[in-house]
């Protein structure tokens, strides 16, 4: 069973009050901008609750955040150069008004062959930077062909920063969205969900 099914039992009666204090929308912005400000603001919340549960955030040039997984928690994933590694740290952080919810951490180096994708994924972004916010809609192809497209007003975000040198960029995705730096994304987060090397306590 993966990390994620296990809190989902865990914390099936706290998910609703969970969910809420993860998902706590924007304000309405006027621009994609605002929106990307707004997300960034909201990582940097969890990524606090995060330090106040494991200490001092560390070293990263990439931290993704997840702002609610099927548990209803956040998770907050750094990756940290470290000789020739690249070293993944990642923290499940429960909502704020969660009961006893499980904390859980993981520190482990990314197998060599995923971290030369991250590294080549997170340069091929740098190089040419796609728009900070991504889209929120869902496309559906109707049987004649034409396309329907639905926006999605509470989504599910995940939330990436890039250190690249003396610049920082920021994205933010749908979590199901299908682009590069959702592909950045799943290759950091794909490591953790089969990850054997959690470990958790009750808060």
């Amino acid at each position: 069973m993966t990390l994620r099914l296990a809190l989902a039992a865990l914390t099936l009666t706290a998910l609703p009050l969970m969910a809420a204090a993860q998902a706590a929308p924007c304000a309405p912005a006027t621009n994609d901008q605002e929106r990307l400000d707004c997300d960034m603001a909201r990582a940097a919340g969890i990524s606090g609750r995060g330090e106040g549960l494991f200490g001092a955030a560390p070293e990263a040039w990439l931290r993704i955040i997840d702002t609610q997984s099927a548990s209803g928690a956040a998770y907050v994933y750094y990756v940290i150069e470290e000789g020739p590694y690249q070293l993944l740290e990642a923290r499940s952080v429960p909502g704020a008004s969660a009961a006893r919810a499980p904390a859980c951490k993981l520190r482990t180096a990314l197998p060599m062959d995923v971290a030369v994708k991250v590294k080549e994924a997170a340069a091929g972004l740098a190089a040419a930077p796609p728009d900070g916010y991504g889209p929120r809609e869902m496309v559906t192809i109707n049987p004649d062909g034409s396309r329907s497209i639905r926006l999605i007003v509470d989504s599910h975000d995940i939330i990436t920063r890039i250190n690249a040198g003396d610049r920082t960029l920021n994205f933010s995705r749908l979590a199901g969205a299908e682009d590069a730096v959702t592909r950045l994304n799943n290759l950091v987060i794909g490591v953790a969900n089969f990850s054997g090397d959690w470990s958790c306590d009750a808060v």
